[in-house]
């Protein structure tokens, strides 16, 4: 979803937030990293509840591509799938960039529980794995995509006899229904996280590609290509109530200014932080 910027947070006058030394303690530099971000990139706030069925099928649908191929993904199914009867959405929820087209780094998945009407449930989980794998072919991987969203759909018809993960995370309580997610193939530790935070507005930092290269660049986790074990480390390290600024922060940042190929070191503002920018990376 687009960050939805508060006021930003300004240093008090007299303070050198642009010439911070770097910090050892991974705490405290990461303490450091969030008021930077907030000061320059605002204040992300999570703007209500959504269907949780939807976002987490738009996560998984977001596995290892990008968020505007997930989103062709998801349109395709709600398209040749449509539910019965009118859903209210807005379209205008998608962030649309100067040429027209979805803003690619505005958009965060969950504009798309507010602005396209889901699919009919029921329908997709009659399909066989090879219908539905044609369908959400944009997304990539779409057998392995295939396979998770009809055993998730299986998973809840049998635990709450309907397609409502709603139903089931009240049913089972959060932690159990978190834990009998986490073992259904494909649904991992980032794609529940993101499923919390976006849904039901969870106090956590999803770890994707862009939040784990940019917490291992700065020192803050040494945990080479282990998303989850940086997930794990990050958790017990975040101040209460920023998981959520955080997260869509270090989105942005590694969309625009960190990236994987060529990062812009002379352009972040978490330069003086950052130990791979001293060394001269990028």
């Amino acid at each position: 979803m687009p960050a939805r910027l508060t006021p930003l947070k300004r240093s008090p006058k007299g303070r050198k937030t642009g010439k911070a030394r770097p910090e050892a303690d991974p705490r405290r530099r990461l303490a450091l990293v969030i008021d930077l971000l907030e000061q320059h990139l605002g204040v992300p706030v999570w703007d209500g509840p959504k269907d949780p069925l939807e976002i987490l099928v738009l996560t998984i649908l977001s596995q290892n591509t990008t968020d505007p191929n997930a989103l062709r993904a998801y349109r395709a199914l709600a398209a040749a799938l449509p539910a019965e009867g009118p859903v209210s959405r807005d379209a205008r929820a998608l962030p649309v960039a100067a040429d027209g087209t979805v803003d690619k780094v505005k958009l965060r998945l969950s504009d798309a529980a507010k602005a396209v009407e889901p699919p009919a449930w029921e329908r997709v989980a009659a399909l066989t794995r090879t219908e539905l794998a044609a369908i959400i072919r944009p997304a990539g991987l779409p057998d392995a995509k295939a396979g998770a969203i009809l055993a998730l759909l299986a998973w809840l018809r049998e635990t709450t006899g309907s397609y409502s993960l709603a139903k089931a995370l009240q049913q089972l309580g959060t932690a159990r229904g978190v834990e009998a997610l986490g073992a259904i193939k494909g649904i991992g530790a980032k794609t529940i996280a993101v499923t919390m935070i976006e849904a039901l507005g969870a106090d956590l930092c999803p770890v994707d590609t862009h939040v784990h290269r940019i917490i291992n660049r700065l020192g803050i986790t040494d945990t080479g290509s282990n998303r989850d074990r940086t997930y794990t480390l990050l958790r017990d390290l975040v101040p209460p109530g920023k998981g959520f600024s955080l997260h869509h922060n270090l989105l942005t940042l590694g969309r625009t200014v960190c990236t994987a190929k060529s990062p812009r070191c002379g352009a972040c503002v978490l330069r003086a932080l950052c130990p791979s920018a001293e060394a001269g990376f990028g």
